[in-house]
């Protein structure tokens, strides 16, 4: 990350206040990669963006108004580095963009925002929950951000930590479509990681709610093996859906600067037999403080008429070549942060 003298940068913002400490970072993440795939109808070769983390570039910033208290804002845009366009056609700051405050009692925001699931999704996971080798990514459906959405975090307290969002909707209101409630409660120590986290989310057109969960966690083991244990749960009534999904996986760091990273993870399907399981493998290489290689292998096994695909953090996969197909392949790919 790049720090901007506030002198340059922060006018284009808002003036600085007379007796306030004013920051600005610019931050990013270039994350490109090629994968060879099949998808039922033989191997592809594709390029992409986002394999490992979503591509980004963004603006973060704070202002301290005395008493330990500060006004913070994030704007940040999702793009593709394999062709220039943005990730969400039409929207500047499709990822986040909100303002809000922060101070020894927590902190608050309103805008759009990571959903809570989004945010600790990586807690479930050896892979982070991301690349097309995350089974708890794949076998998983949520909403991944929310606008006009108001947040709280809790200071952490021997460990644990609560957030709540409360969201209004597209067209204003608490049952319109996009209006949401979120909740999360995480627990960190120096050997466990743990969370449970849901969202409801109305549909579009404000006919149903859209219920999801996470929850599950993970321990290290001197700092050399950490053990994952994930459980993801959907129920979204308009495009009839319901399905649960346990995940385990494992990571070994191997050296300072490499990790591997193995998992299983199955998904039931509690409407139909369009059931799903997912075998994945990860190596990650450390270049330097900023810049990572990645090589991911998987192997999703679609049963019935499920069409699950390879993804990752912010990209779609390639689609199947008819519903119920395996997908499986290699992933290579290289990201820088800034």
């Amino acid at each position: 990350m790049k720090r901007y003298s506030p002198l340059l940068v922060l006018p284009l913002f808002a003036a600085s206040h007379a007796y306030g400490q004013s920051s600005l970072t610019m931050y990013g993440i270039v994350d490109t990669f090629v994968q060879y795939v099949n998808t039922g109808n033989g191997y592809t070769a594709a390029m992409n963006s986002s394999g490992q983390y979503g591509t980004r570039i963004g603006f973060r910033g704070s202002e301290d108004i005395g008493g330990g208290n500060k006004i913070d804002f994030d704007l940040e845009n999702g793009f593709n580095s394999n062709d220039g366009t943005f990730s969400t056609a039409g929207s500047l700051f499709n990822r986040q963009a909100w303002v809000g405050a922060s101070g020894n009692w927590g902190s608050t925001r309103v805008g759009r925002q990571n959903s809570l699931l989004f945010l600790n999704e990586g807690r479930l996971d050896a892979f982070g929950g991301a690349t097309q080798a995350s089974g708890i990514d794949n076998l998983s459906v949520y909403t991944y951000r929310t606008s006009n959405t108001f947040a709280y975090f809790s200071p952490k307290m021997a460990g644990f930590q609560a957030a709540g969002y409360i969201g209004l909707g597209n067209a204003g209101g608490f049952r319109s479509g996009g209006s949401n409630y979120q909740f999360a409660v995480t627990y960190d120590n120096q050997a466990i990681s743990a969370v449970y986290t849901m969202q409801g989310v109305r549909n579009a057109d404000a006919t149903s709610t859209e219920r999801s969960t996470f929850a599950g966690g993970s321990y290290d083991f001197g700092g050399v093996f950490r053990l994952y244990a994930g459980y993801a749960a959907a129920s979204w009534d308009d495009m009839n859906i319901d399905i649960r999904s346990f995940e385990f996986s494992g990571r070994w760091t191997f050296s300072p600067f490499a990790w591997v990273a193995l998992g299983y993870t199955f998904l039931q399907d509690r409407i139909g037999s369009n059931d799903a399981a997912q075998y994945s493998a990860l190596v990650n290489y450390n270049l330097s403080k900023r810049t990572n290689v990645y090589a991911a292998l998987s192997w999703l096994d679609n049963r019935g008429e499920a069409s699950y695909r390879l993804a990752g953090a912010a990209n779609a996969g390639l689609p199947l070549a008819y519903a119920g197909a395996p997908a499986r392949g290699i992933q290579l790919g290289i990201v820088q942060a800034f």
